[in-house]
This record gives C-alpha cells, sequence and structure tokens, in this order.
C-alpha cells in the first residue's frame, strides 16, 4: 500500500506502465515519516505558513489553534516540540497546502486522542479526494465511504465505511475460504 501511494504522488516511478493523473489534480502526500522532514530551525507558524495555500494566511492562527497550538505555542521551535506536536504540524501543513487530492498514510500514527478527533473534524472538512490508509478501524469508520481492497493482483471496490466492508466482504468470501 505505501508502495502505491509512493507511485501515485509521484515519489516512485513504476517500473512498468504509466500512473496519469488528471490535468487538474494536485496531489498531497502525508507519509507515515512525514515528521522527519519538518525545517527544525523553523518556528510553528513558520513552518506551516511556508507551505499553505494563500487563500489560508489570514486564518493561520485560527488554524493552527484547531490543531492545539494556541498563543506562544507558535512560536516554539519545531527542535523542540515531541513527536506527537510534530505530527500534528505536519498534518496541519498537509491539510492548508493547495492540493485537491489527498493521500494519507497512516495519519493517526503518533496522535492523541484529541489530535485525532481535529484530525476527523478537518478531513471531514475537506473538500477534494481523500485517499486514506490506516489501520484505525474507528477512524477509518468515521470518514470513509468506499474501500479497496487489493488482494491477489487484483482490485475490488466496496461501498461504505470500513464495517460495511468486513461484512460484505465475509458474504462474498465466507469464512475459511
Amino acid at each position: 500500500k505505501t508502495t502505491l501511494t509512493r507511485l501515485i504522488s509521484g515519489e516512485l516511478r513504476p517500473q512498468k506502465g504509466e500512473i496519469n493523473l488528471g490535468g487538474r489534480v494536485h496531489v498531497g502526500y502525508y507519509a507515515q515519516h512525514q515528521i522527519d522532514t519538518l525545517n527544525l530551525e523553523n518556528t510553528i507558524y513558520k513552518e506551516v505558513e511556508e507551505h499553505a495555500a494563500r487563500s489560508f494566511h489570514p486564518k493561520l492562527r485560527d488554524i493552527l489553534g484547531v490543531f492545539r497550538f494556541t498563543g506562544d505555542d507558535i512560536d516554539k521551535k519545531i527542535s523542540v516540540l515531541s513527536g506527537g506536536e510534530k505530527a500534528r504540524v505536519s498534518l496541519a501543513k498537509i491539510l492548508l497546502s493547495p492540493c485537491n487530492f489527498l493521500i494519507m498514510d497512516e495519519p493517526t500514527n503518533h496522535l492523541d486522542l484529541s489530535s485525532k478527533e481535529a484530525l476527523e473534524q478537518a478531513l471531514h472538512d475537506y473538500d477534494g479526494t481523500l485517499l486514506l490508509i490506516s489501520h484505525d478501524r474507528y477512524f477509518l469508520d468515521r470518514l470513509v465511504n468506499r474501500v479497496i481492497e487489493l488482494k491477489n493482483g487484483g482490485l475490488r471496490q466496496y461501498e461504505g465505511n470500513y464495517s460495511d466492508y468486513l461484512d460484505k466482504r465475509e458474504s462474498v468470501q465466507p469464512s475459511g475460504a
């Protein structure tokens, strides 16, 4: 799954065939180790501002508050943040970037409950296409309306959330099969 997302995002080139995205598609990619790409010398505000779409700049301080960076917190350097705080900065950056196709690979790793809830709300409000990879079943149930299963070189789509997918998959493939 990570290889597929890296192919779609353009981080990897396919060995065979090609990946074609629409001419107006702007991909944002949140990888499992996204925090490693943060500039440790930047403040939280500067790191997010540098990557945010211009339309978000007037509301940047308010949006950072949703990710629990308030008051003087936004002036902290990235280098002094915990892993969870760095993850929240990375999530804010990607959600505020000018993308209309967002790929998120395990975005809830390193997040506490309130940060997961903030991310969930932000993704509910997201206008573009979302490709979400997660082992967090509750998170998936709250956000997805279609599950795509890649198995044995094939692809099968299931309408509904993750629990619906498990039920439908079980009815297509009885247990023990």
